[in-house]
């Protein structure tokens, strides 16, 4: 009988998955408990109160004393809903586009008829808010700026509040995709004057995808009022009746909601500043890895979410995404649109910590070295950056 080896350059080194994609992310142990809970019906006391408390700690999260609406949905229906129910027939917006997740916003204006027109970002690069101030200053029919926070698909991070100070003097709109943002990095919606925020369950809140969030700051109350555009499901004022009851117009994902509430008292044990500062140290080691392993970075403006890396020169983005996911059980993300094969996306937001960057980093080592660019010290550059951010 003969046996079978695996090649030492082959074999695999873990014995399970592990997640380090842009979203989602991987599950802390103490929110796939709650989610192994059986569900009470959504029509009880006992759901109606847990669903009031989720949204209480939703509307911290959020920062703001304003109202928060909870969606069964992914991250892309509040985007929807936000165009739907802020819009008004004729009214024109404008979209902040510097990726795939900028591009959605102009896709759903132009699903819904919205007249709209884009500010187009080369990939990877900032916007500066003067930008915006003079697009606005030239057409006064834009009532309404629609961006993102973190651009997933580049790594990169926006200048909110900049471009809040733009929108606000001069009486216009902001809604804000933070999809990749809230709980990573500081956003405190009424301190900065954000109109509205728009998020998502399996990122920084580190539960399944299937739940949904847009707020309104309490001067933007009145936005979703009067006649909008068509709207069924994603309608914000059938849930505002319903809110202060503790239900929904139709069926919510109940069991992401009580695994939602887990992940947030999580956040308020570490403490949302600790939590944020956590994020920002995860990116520096992160980089200083990547770096020590031959990787470059791609974003201008790195976000503390993830992480966008060019490989060593001449070996293949595709290739140490393969070698990553069959080799060392990790799976991160490639590059999109024109992106695709060039860079690769590593994502670090969640319950992440240092052994799990100085895990990756050892990993984009190995492949860096089995692909034909000698590197070394990665694991060492990682800790050295969290020690010193």
């Amino acid at each position: 009988m003969s046996v079978t080896t695996s090649s030492p350059s082959t074999m695999k080194t873990a014995t399970r998955t592990r997640l380090f994609t842009p979203g989602p992310v991987e599950i802390p142990a103490r929110v796939l408990r709650a989610l192994s809970q059986i569900p009470p019906h959504h029509r009880t006391d006992v759901f109606r109160q847990q669903f009031i408390r989720v949204t209480e700690a939703l509307r911290q999260l959020h920062g703001t004393k304003g109202e928060v609406f909870l969606i069964t949905a992914s991250g892309t229906g509040a985007m929807q809903a936000t165009v739907t129910n802020i819009m008004a027939p004729g009214e024109k917006a404008l979209a902040i586009v510097g990726g795939k997740f900028g591009e959605r916003w102009a896709n759903l204006l132009t699903a819904f008829e919205v007249p709209n027109e884009t500010m187009d970002v080369e990939w990877g690069t900032n916007l500066d808010p003067a930008d915006i101030a003079k697009k606005l200053d030239a057409d006064k029919d834009i009532t309404t700026v629609y961006t993102t926070y973190s651009e997933t698909s580049t790594g990169t991070i926006y200048d909110i509040k900049g471009f809040a100070d733009a929108t606000r003097s001069r009486g216009r709109r902001l809604v804000v995709d933070a999809i990749t943002g809230l709980g990573v990095h500081p956003l405190p919606q009424d301190e900065w004057g954000i109109d509205v925020v728009v998020c998502g369950s399996q990122k920084g809140l580190m539960v399944p995808p299937g739940l949904a969030s847009v707020s309104l700051a309490p001067w933007a109350s009145s936005y979703i009022e009067g006649k909008k555009l068509p709207r069924f499901y994603f309608d914000l004022q059938k849930a505002r009746k319903l809110a202060p009851k503790g239900e929904t117009p139709y069926t919510p994902a109940v069991s992401l909601v009580i695994a939602l509430e887990e992940a947030l008292t999580m956040i308020a044990e570490e403490g949302l500043e600790n939590v944020i500062e956590r994020h920002r140290r995860l990116a520096n080691a992160m980089h200083a890895g990547a770096h020590a392993a031959g990787y470059r970075l791609f974003s201008k403006r790195p976000a503390n979410s993830l992480t966008a890396l060019y490989p060593p020169e001449g070996i293949g983005a595709a290739d140490v995404v393969k070698r990553l996911r069959e080799v060392h059980g990790m799976v991160v993300a490639g590059g999109q649109d024109h992106l695709k094969g060039k860079i690769l996306r590593v994502g670090h937001m969640g319950a992440y910590d240092l052994f799990d960057i100085v895990a990756i980093s050892t990993a984009l080592e190995e492949c860096a070295n089995a692909l034909g660019h000698p590197a070394s010290g990665a694991a060492g550059a990682a800790c050295k950056a969290w020690h010193q951010a």
